[in-house]
């Protein structure tokens, strides 16, 4: 870290701040010409400092004041020097935030810092006097006070200053949302930012788009030719909340939304660490699928899989449930230490609750108190406590054989073998409890001071009378912490969860950091929009259906994705929401949604996991010789991704190339990358390669195989559009290419095929060349991306 003397002596600040004011300038007036209010000083207790403790108080606070620096008051602020009052352009402060990533004069020194919005706040407020209130005192931070209901801004028609008309294909009402509906209030929101912006609502996105959006968003699978059809010609918005309704009823719907909440959940078919045995854990997998379908609320869903086990009355379906907490990696490792993989176990628990409910970094507190949010390290082990219970010692030389050890909540017990033919699943089961010490430094091996189980003191107080029958709990056990987190008046659960399902469906959520509503996250960039979801999710019965339909339902979800030059300038990420969403598919929906373009997804729904064909020798590289991969039965390959066996030690590689998480912790969002590899993937992938020899096989056993018809017929499954003039010809020419290139010529691998047996020579050249069509389509940007 440089010194404040090196903080002074650098120049550049004038052409930094010759470009603040072209962008002040620019507020002023929004891209089509249209007023804006007027730019007023910027409130710090809002905006200033929530900047500062974000960005600043890491190396320059209180506990850490690099290069003898503070700014965590106005009085360290000003002795410092980084600071002239009104005078932004003479301020070092400003100049280091404004310079380019990995300038060596740059603040902060690491991470994205800050964006353009952001710098310009901070040089407002220098530039009106570095207002610093004498009495002022840090605010409660947003994320840990309750959600407000607020009047909803009268924006009128959503689309109305769209600079295009609402007719979508002919007919005039698509798009439209009357203004008492419950989706106008996401659009009221949403449309009150886009002039601050300088933006405009993109026009409505056209029918074989939405359809296809819409599709991917809640199933997860492309829409049928025949739905795009119907859609296409009625796209009225009867016709709409029609399909919405049907989607949401879907079986299929629990299949895609599960594969959310199992990154959550951490589930695996393994155990993790270098062994890797496999374990049955499956009936989890399904439970989520069908709680998901019932749309079960959501604070049932969480008190069944935090402590099903200890509702009165509790069958196999809570107990399954509790399965949550049993898919974190195990160690069952010869020579591992019993006691450390226990403490590993608990502590995984801990921190995988506060990340999924929470939205908090709470493992910051395992060692010590966190430095941003009020979590002190006494807290931390008062929640490990609800899930530290005795463990028994098994009796590893009995005579039936175990087939997995598994800690059973505190327990340590063996999981019978399939003697009698019928599967098991891994659950949790409460115990005596045992003695909760903070762990100093966070070692087990140093315990220390005794606590009790109890939640953090910033958040809404236990309630310990929990009991079906009313009656008082003796003791705060798994089943009062679950019900603490769903209790209404837990200011984050809602928000945290409304602010996931947001980001699955736009690609980002409100609050782009959804691991972390602390001090150190980003805050919602529409604060009121976040909170009416939030309360409307909890009045609605905590029900995941009626949420996601009110956004999918609103004119801001279907807006094109398209934008101009001038709108992607001004919002490269789509923060304000100017566009509807555009993204690649997850790594799952690729894979399903080949499997459904070539004709062979396989729909059966629940049971073991399945092994597709994937390159040879993969788990034998990795594990040795005993865990030899075999593909599944002839049709279970094909069934949809989330039937995948996931081998935490050699996850399956499709899937790995398209970010999806290997399941070793809990996943809050995938990344989306774009590397080559995706692409070499879709060229030679055992499972693309062969859809793409069946989609070939499919077109040479036609009768009617005209080469327009069916590459039109493909196309439209591939992207939900008819292709135009352009791209009908290149592919046309592709096909007569491929053909006329393999005509007399023997094709390694296609002398027959096992539809329909051995090829003659004229159909080993369509063979080839349709072959070539079909990979060339699975492999179009447009067929792999959400429109």
């Amino acid at each position: 870290m440089l010194s404040v003397r090196g903080w002074l002596g650098n120049c550049g600040l004038r052409e930094f701040l010759c470009l603040v004011g072209i962008l002040w300038a620019g507020f002023g007036r929004s891209a089509s010409g249209t007023e804006v209010p007027s730019v007023e000083e910027p409130d710090f207790a809002g905006d200033v400092y929530p900047l500062l403790q974000r960005f600043c108080f890491e190396c320059h606070g209180r506990d850490r004041d690099e290069a003898g620096l503070r700014l965590d008051s106005a009085a360290e602020l000003m002795a410092g020097g980084v600071v002239q009052p009104e005078s932004a352009e003479e301020s070092e402060l400003i100049r280091r935030i404004g310079l380019p990533v990995g300038h060596a004069d740059r603040m902060p020194p690491v991470g994205e810092g800050l964006d353009r919005e952001q710098v310009v706040t901070l040089t407002r407020w220098v530039d009106r006097g570095a207002n610093w209130p004498e009495s002022f005192e840090a605010p409660p931070h947003w994320a840990y006070q309750p959600p407000r209901r607020v009047p909803i801004p009268d924006a009128g028609d959503p689309f109305a200053s769209a600079g295009a008309s609402t007719s979508v294909g002919g007919h005039e009402e698509m798009g439209r949302i009357g203004v008492e509906s419950p989706s106008s209030a996401i659009d009221r929101w949403v449309r009150q930012r886009l002039p601050e912006q300088g933006l405009q609502p993109a026009s409505p996105a056209a029918p074989e788009s939405l359809v296809r959006r819409l599709h991917f968003d809640l199933i997860g699978l492309p829409p049928s030719p025949a739905a795009v059809a119907r859609f296409v010609a009625d796209p009225s918005e009867a016709a709409y909340q029609r399909l919405v309704d049907g989607l949401l009823a879907n079986p299929q719907f629990g299949e895609r939304w599960a594969r959310h909440w199992l990154d959550l959940a951490r589930y695996a078919d393994s155990h993790g660490f270098q062994r890797d045995d496999l374990r049955d854990l499956w009936a989890y997998r399904d439970w989520v699928i069908r709680a998901i379908n019932e749309d079960m609320p959501f604070d049932r869903f969480t008190i069944e899989q935090l402590a099903g086990d200890l509702l009165p009355g509790a069958g196999p379906s809570e107990r399954i449930a509790t399965g949550f907490h049993r898919c974190a990696p195990t160690n069952v490792e010869a020579g591992s230490i019993p006691e450390e993989t226990r403490v590993m176990q608990l502590i995984d628990r801990v921190n995988t609750t506060a990340t999924v409910w929470l939205g908090t970094t709470l493992q910051c507190a395992q060692c010590h108190d966190h430095k941003y949010d009020p979590f002190g390290i006494e807290e931390y082990y008062r929640l490990l406590a609800f899930f530290n219970t005795t463990e028994i010692e098994a009796d590893l030389t009995s005579p039936d054989k175990p087939s997995s050890i598994a800690f059973r909540g505190p327990r340590l017990v063996l999981d019978p073998p399939f003697g009698d033919g019928q599967a098991t699943t891994l659950v949790m089961a409460e115990a005596e409890r045992r003695p909760t010490r903070i762990f100093e430094r966070g070692d087990y091996r140093n315990p220390g001071e005794l606590v009790e189980p109890g939640t953090p003191r910033v958040l809404h107080p236990l309630r310990t009378e929990v009991t079906e029958a009313g009656g008082p709990s003796p003791d705060a056990d798994r089943l009062a912490l679950a019900r603490w987190l769903v209790d209404p008046a837990n200011p984050l659960v809602a928000r945290v969860i409304v602010n996931r399902w947001w980001g699955e469906l736009f690609g980002r959520p409100l609050v782009n950091t959804p691991e972390d509503f602390g001090a150190q996250g980003d805050r919602p960039t529409h604060p009121e929009l976040l909170d009416d979801l939030a309360i409307g999710f909890v009045e609605g019965g905590w029900s995941m259906k009626r949420v996601l339909r009110r956004i999918v339902t609103s004119a801001t979800y279907r807006q094109s994705s398209l934008s101009d030059e001038e709108g992607l300038r001004a919002d490269p990420d789509n923060r304000w929401l100017s566009r509807g969403p555009r993204f690649r598919l997850d790594a799952e929906m690729i894979r399903d949604n080949a499997l459904a373009i070539a004709g062979s997804l396989d729909h059966e729904m629940f049971g073991p996991p399945i092994r597709p064909p994937q390159p040879a020798g993969l788990w034998t590289k990795v594990g040795g010789e005993r865990y030899d991969y075999q593909v599944s039965e002839a049709g279970h390959p094909y069934r949809r991704g989330i039937y995948i066996v996931i081998k935490r030690g050699s996850p399956y590689p499709s899937l790995i190339n398209f970010d999806a998480p290997n399941r070793l912790d809990c996943t809050v969002r995938r990344g989306r990358t774009a590397t080559p590899l995706q692409a070499l993937t879709l060229l030679n992938d055992p499972v693309f390669v062969g859809l793409a020899r069946a989609m070939a096989a499919q077109a040479v056993a036609r009768s009617d195989g005209e080469p327009t018809r069916i590459i039109e017929e493909w196309f439209l499954r591939c992207t939900a559009r008819p292709p135009t003039e352009s791209e009908r010809e290149v592919l046309v020419d592709l096909f007569e290419a491929q053909r006329q290139a393999a005509t007399g010529r023997a094709e390694p691998g296609i002398e027959s095929d096992e539809t329909f047996g051995p090829l003659d020579a004229k159909q080993r050249a369509d063979y080839s060349a349709w072959y070539s069509v079909a990979t060339t389509l699975l492999n179009l940007h447009e067929t792999v991306v959400k429109p």
